[in-house]
């Protein structure tokens, strides 16, 4: 029996621009050293995976590798020849196991038998299914003794998830897979690299306040695949790859407002055929439909900016626990929220609300959504002293209105920077 741990990602800023191509973005994230999924496996003798959770809420199930893409099958062409599979937990499982068996062929050939237990509130925005996603990656190689390196299996972790039908990007299983204790990790997608940066961790907390069930059904995919079709193409194809050295703020700002796929297909027809072809049921029910450009434009702009604002202040402080630093993180918090909310539209009226009430605490730095987006988790920077007080006014003032008990429902996570993917001894 081997046990793997996985941490919940803890997003500090970077938020919906892991995925955008035409702009050299980057991400600060941290591991939860207090909150984890654990995955019990033993290695069958067949080629079947049979999973369970000890979360009475997500039903047993099993497959069989057969049903996995041929090795030499183009594993972007066999999703999107097929329907997207009906929401459930194990799809995080069968797409990990999928394209390994598509990457290694037959060397992926012994399933195995797994239970996992979690402490990472699902669909909550700090990443359960990729937690998930990361473990099975693991244990289907491991299952086959194929070697991996932490930061390739992040990689192919993102690609791996396509399997439930969104196109995010690979923040959520780098930051899972290269987390490290007393650190964040400064993604820089473009580079395709990862660097550890020293991140407070004795004075101050990362708290989570989960606000409510982010929807993963068809329309939040639909929701989450329009943003990601416009960073991915259609706003590349006015502005093609840019780097710092370009005027950034003037190329967004001649952007068109909005563009419809009808459009597209009469302007540029090579970008709508890739766009049907990796976002088939976007075209089909929004191609009439404007998209923003300009804004989702600028928000990812800023969320570069803020991002590099960060990481620098990190790099260079000298004193990183000092509450000037802190406080500096914390004003980046409440910029990139008012972006999500205001230029990315993936807030929510309960989300505003619970932020406001966070915000009003003056031991509060900064507060902001995390994760996709449309409920979920608010990620909030306070002192340590002040993580009770802060837990009993959010209790009252936004949980108790709503008959909710955070203690029993497990709604708050209180985060330290801890260590990333791993065995247990």
């Amino acid at each position: 029996m081997t046990v793997l741990r996985a941490p919940a990602r803890i997003n500090v800023l970077g938020e919906h621009v892991d995925y955008v191509s035409y702009l050299p973005t980057a991400s600060l994230v941290f591991g939860s050293g207090e909150h984890e999924m654990l995955m019990a496996f033993r290695v069958s003798d067949d080629e079947r995976v049979r999973g369970a959770s000890l979360n009475s809420e997500f039903a047993p199930f099993a497959f069989t590798l057969n049903d996995a893409p041929e090795p030499d099958a183009d594993w972007n062409e066999w999703l999107y020849d097929r329907p997207v599979p009906a929401p459930h937990w194990g799809n995080y499982v069968k797409g990990a196991v999928f394209f390994a068996r598509h990457l290694y062929g037959r060397r992926a050939s012994r399933g195995f038998d797994f239970v996992v237990d979690s402490t990472i509130p699902p669909k909550g925005g700090a990443s359960s299914s990729s937690a998930l996603t990361v473990l099975a990656g693991a244990a289907i190689r491991m299952a086959g003794e194929i070697e991996f390196e932490p930061h390739q299996l992040a990689r192919e972790s993102a690609r791996a998830e396509w399997y439930v039908g969104t196109r995010g990007g690979a923040m959520d299983h780098t930051a899972i897979c290269l987390s490290a204790r007393h650190h964040a990790v400064y993604l820089s997608y473009r580079e395709d690299t990862a660097e550890l940066v020293p991140l407070p961790g004795d004075d101050f907390r990362w708290m989570t306040f989960f606000s409510h069930e982010a929807d993963k059904g068809r329309e939040m995919m639909l929701e989450y695949n329009e943003r990601a079709a416009v960073a991915r193409l259609l706003i590349p194809s006015f502005t093609g790859q840019l780097s710092a050295a370009d005027d950034l703020q003037a190329v967004i700002e001649n952007l068109p407002v909005s563009v419809a796929l009808d459009d597209i297909e009469r302007t540029n027809p090579q970008v709508f055929s890739a766009c049907a072809a990796a976002f088939p049921a976007l075209v089909q029910e929004r191609r009439t439909r404007p998209l923003k450009l300009r804004d989702r434009a600028q928000h990812h702009l800023g969320e570069m900016r803020r991002v590099e604002a960060a990481a620098r202040l990190l790099r260079q402080a000298s004193d990183r626990d000092s509450p000037e630093v802190m406080r500096e993180l914390g004003r980046l918090l409440n910029e990139s929220h008012a972006s999500l909310r205001d230029l990315y539209e993936v807030s929510t009226p309960q989300v505003n609300h619970l932020i406001e009430i966070i915000t009003a605490d003056p031991e509060v730095y900064g507060a902001r959504l995390m994760g996709g987006g449309f409920g979920g988790n608010v990620l909030a920077l306070t002192t340590a002293t002040n993580v009770q007080a802060l837990v009993s006014r959010v209790q009252r003032d936004f949980y108790s209105p709503q008959q909710r008990d955070a203690r029993r429902e497990g709604a708050v996570m209180i985060s330290t920077p801890g260590d990333g993917l791993s065995a247990v001894q």
